[in-house]
């Protein structure tokens, strides 16, 4: 019975640990077509980054937004970095529609993402 236990704990165990990284955010760097580095991903800025907002933009999302998130979300995330450099930004926050729906019906279907744009005085040498 003890084994028993002890497996179902080692279980629970790997998989808070797997969700607890599945779950984070990812925030890295990128190379804008300028030449110069954005950070860029789903998360505001850290307060210690010493960030201004200089711009927010509404993106098309669509039906490709919601049959295939993470290449939408890419090129989204691609398109603002390269956009970044001409509104003064070095961070750019990628905000998409969240996936909610009643029943078989996604209520978040025609909404759009957004961007925005940020000028931080403070970013991190690597990825943080």
């Amino acid at each position: 019975m003890s084994a028993r236990i002890s497996m179902i704990c080692a279980a629970a165990v790997i998989t808070l640990v797997g969700c607890s990284t599945v779950g984070r955010v990812t925030v890295k760097p990128y190379v804008a077509k300028n030449g110069e580095r954005v950070f860029a991903g789903q998360a505001a800025p850290k307060a210690d980054y010493q960030c201004s907002q200089v711009a927010q933009d509404k993106q098309p999302w669509g039906l490709h937004g919601n049959m295939d998130r993470v290449h939408a979300t890419e090129q989204l995330t691609a398109s603002a970095v390269d956009e970044a450099p001409a509104k003064g930004a070095n961070y750019v926050y990628v905000m998409v529609p969240g996936e909610a729906s009643i029943g078989s019906i996604n209520v978040n279907a025609f909404k759009s993402a957004r961007v925005a744009y940020f000028s931080c005085s403070q970013l991190p040498v690597n990825a943080g």
